[in-house]
C-alpha cells in the first residue's frame, strides 16, 4: 500500500486538529441546534472569512484573509486547509463545477484550481488593485471586479476559464457584487458615478459589452450584494443608514426596486434565495435574516452582538445552508435557520405511522407536534401557511422507529392557520391543521 503525505507539515497538522476538534462539536451540536437553528463548526482558523461557495451539499470551499481556503468533503463536519501559495486577503469565491473554482482578493490576485483545490494556480494578471467579486457562468466564461479608484477600468472578462481577461470601463469608482444568470445577462451593484448618484446596481443584457443604470440610493452608501433567481425576481443590499432600506427587491429584472421593507438597522453583506420565496441574509454584528414571502417581511434567526461580521450566506436547498464571519467562524443550519426542539420521546417500535393534533391548539407562541414512526425513514415535517407557502422546516433527517415531539415556535409569524404535514420516504403522507393566535 502506498501512503501519499501531505505537501507539508503545517497543513498536517492544521487538518489533523481539525479532526479531533470536530469530535467535539459534534458532541455538542444537538445543543447549539435547540439554542439557535445554527450550529458553529469548527474551521481552525482565526482568520477572517469573506465568502463560502458550495458545489453541492457536501463539497465546498470558503476563503479568507492571509490566503486561507478551506475545504469540506462532508458538509462542513471537517474544514480542511488547502495550499493557496499567497498571503494576500481573499474576498470572493466561484465554483463552475465541483473541480474547478476561482478565488479572487488583493493586489489583483485570481486563484484557481481544476482538481478540486489540491492546487491553487496563481493566474498572475496584469490587474493591480484589489478584487472584491468574481463569479463565473460556467468553466469558460466569468468576471471579476473591484475597487480601482476614480472612474477607471474595474470590470474584468475572460472566456477562456482566466487565461486571459478583458476589461471592460464602468463609470464608478468600484465594485461590490457580480451576479449572472447566463452568459448574457447580468448585474452588478457599483460605488459613485458620474453618471447617476449615489451607490448603483447595474445590468447587462450582452455579456457585459453594454450597461444600463437601474437603481441609485441617491445618497453615499455603497450597495453590497445582488442575487437574482430568474430573469424578474431579484434582491439588492445596501450598507445600512438611517431612513435607508437595506434590502430591495424587484419583480421586474430591475426596472423597479421595491422600498417597502424598511431596513434592518445592520449592514446585510450578502443574500441567498433558493426560490421566489425564501431567501436569508448576513450582515454586521451577528445577524442572519430570513424571509419567506419574497422579501417582503424578514425575520431575525440570530441575536445581534457587536463585533463579529457575518460575510457570506449560501444553501443548497431550502433547508441547508452556511455562513462564514469574521474570526474564522462559520455556521450552518439544517432548518433553513428556524429554532426547532425535537426529540424521541419513545424507542418502542409504535403499532403505526401517525401525525398527532398539535397541543395546545390554538397556541402562542409555542405549540407541541408528536407523530410515530413504525420502521427507519427519512422524515420530512413542514409547516406551510394557507396558500401552501413554506414557513418552516422542523424535520429534514433520517429517524429511527419511535414516537417523536417537535416544538413548533411561531413568534416573528402572524395570527392564523397554517398546516403542518408528515411525510416519510414519500410513502407515508399526513397533514394537519393548527391555529397561531396572538
Amino acid at each position: 500500500m502506498k501512503i501519499k503525505f501531505m505537501k507539508n507539515q503545517s497543513t498536517f497538522i492544521y487538518n489533523l486538529k481539525n479532526i479531533l476538534f470536530s469530535i467535539f462539536i459534534l458532541l455538542i451540536s444537538e445543543n447549539c441546534l435547540s439554542q439557535t437553528g445554527w450550529i458553529q463548526q469548527f474551521s481552525g482558523t482565526t482568520a477572517n472569512l469573506h465568502s463560502i461557495k458550495l458545489a453541492n451539499s457536501n463539497t465546498g470551499w470558503c476563503v479568507g484573509n492571509n490566503g486561507v481556503i478551506l475545504k469540506t468533503t462532508n458538509g462542513g463536519i471537517n474544514w480542511f486547509l488547502q495550499q493557496s501559495g499567497v498571503k494576500n486577503n481573499l474576498y470572493s469565491l466561484s465554483l463552475p463545477s465541483v473541480n474547478n473554482g476561482y478565488a479572487v482578493g488583493d493586489s489583483g490576485l485570481i486563484l484557481k484550481t481544476t482538481n478540486g483545490g489540491y492546487d491553487w494556480l496563481n493566474l498572475n494578471t496584469s490587474i493591480s488593485n484589489s478584487l472584491k467579486s468574481v463569479f463565473f457562468v460556467n468553466e469558460n466564461i466569468g468576471f471579476t471586479g473591484g475597487y480601482f479608484g476614480e472612474f477607471v477600468l474595474n470590470l474584468y472578462k475572460t472566456t477562456n476559464g482566466g487565461n486571459s481577461w478583458n476589461s471592460i470601463q464602468i463609470d464608478a469608482s468600484y465594485i461590490n457584487s457580480i451576479y449572472f444568470l447566463n452568459p448574457e445577462l447580468g448585474w452588478a451593484t457599483i460605488g459613485v458615478s458620474n453618471v447617476i448618484s449615489g451607490a448603483s446596481v447595474i445590468k447587462t443584457s450582452n455579456g457585459g459589452l453594454n450597461w444600463i443604470y437601474q437603481f441609485s440610493s441617491g445618497v453615499s452608501p455603497p450597495a453590497k450584494d445582488v442575487f437574482f433567481i430568474d430573469s424578474l425576481y431579484g434582491w439588492l443590499s445596501y450598507r445600512s443608514i438611517v431612513s435607508i432600506p437595506t434590502i430591495l427587491r424587484t419583480t421586474d429584472g430591475g426596472n423597479n426596486w421595491i422600498t417597502e421593507f424598511p431596513g434592518t438597522g445592520v449592514s446585510i453583506n450578502s443574500l441567498y434565495f433558493t426560490d421566489r420565496r425564501n431567501g436569508w441574509g448576513a450582515g454586521d454584528n451577528s445577524v442572519i435574516q430570513a424571509t419567506t414571502n419574497g422579501g417582503i417581511n424578514w425575520i431575525n434567526q440570530t441575536s445581534f452582538q457587536l463585533g463579529k461580521n457575518y460575510n457570506s450566506v449560501y444553501f443548497t436547498d431550502s433547508l441547508t445552508g452556511w455562513v462564514v464571519c469574521d474570526s474564522g467562524i462559520i455556521l450552518k443550519t439544517t432548518t433553513g435557520g428556524v429554532l426547532t426542539n425535537f426529540s424521541n420521546i419513545s424507542s418502542e417500535i409504535p403499532e403505526k405511522f401517525s401525525l398527532l393534533q398539535n397541543y395546545p391548539n390554538p397556541f402562542n407562541p409555542r405549540t407541541i407536534i408528536n407523530y410515530q414512526l413504525t420502521m427507519f425513514n427519512f422524515v420530512s415535517l413542514k409547516v406551510y401557511d394557507v396558500l401552501g407557502n413554506e414557513v418552516a422546516a422542523l424535520v429534514n433527517e433520517n429517524q429511527n422507529a419511535g414516537a417523536y415531539s417537535v416544538e413548533f415556535d411561531g413568534s416573528g409569524f402572524s395570527s392564523g392557520v397554517y398546516l403542518y404535514r408528515l411525510e416519510a420516504n414519500g410513502n407515508h403522507i399526513d397533514t394537519k391543521r393548527m391555529i397561531f393566535l396572538k
